[in-house]
């Protein structure tokens, strides 16, 4: 039986290195590993400002939705309360009642439910028909 020599660790193979380990080594200076870190550290800072700045707009446009959808549920209650004041005489000469004042208001800017002509199934109201912002 013969007896194969003892190989040294850089000889051996293994899954990250090619067979026979002739992987190139590089010797960087100081001044060469200086700058390949100040330059990895550069992306870094700059991968994470991109992110915080992506993110940070995309908070703005949260608010300025949240802003927006709020203004329009206020105008829309007015508009309601405003109709709520007025008389039954004057309801009549609009052509409304009392129950047909929330459908009315919503009606106008598009989040009424809707009767279906075919069916006469009511459709609800939202059903996200709008594009997004």
């Amino acid at each position: 039986m013969m007896t194969q020599p003892i190989q040294m660790f850089e000889n051996l193979t293994s899954e990250t290195s090619p067979a026979g380990g002739n992987v190139p080594k590089f010797r960087l200076s100081y001044e060469e590993r200086r700058q390949a870190e100040m330059r990895a550290r550069y992306a870094r800072a700059e991968m994470v400002a991109e992110v915080l700045t992506d993110g940070l707009i995309w908070v703005g446009r949260q608010y300025k939705r949240l802003a927006a959808a709020l203004k329009e549920d206020f105008k829309l209650r007015a508009a309601e309360a405003q109709l709520l004041r007025m008389s039954d005489r004057e309801l009549a000469d609009l052509g409304l009642s009392r129950a047909d004042i929330p459908f009315a208001v919503r009606e106008v800017v598009g989040v009424a439910p809707q009767i279906d002509a075919v069916t006469g199934d009511l459709l609800p109201a939202n059903q996200n028909l709008r594009s997004a912002a």
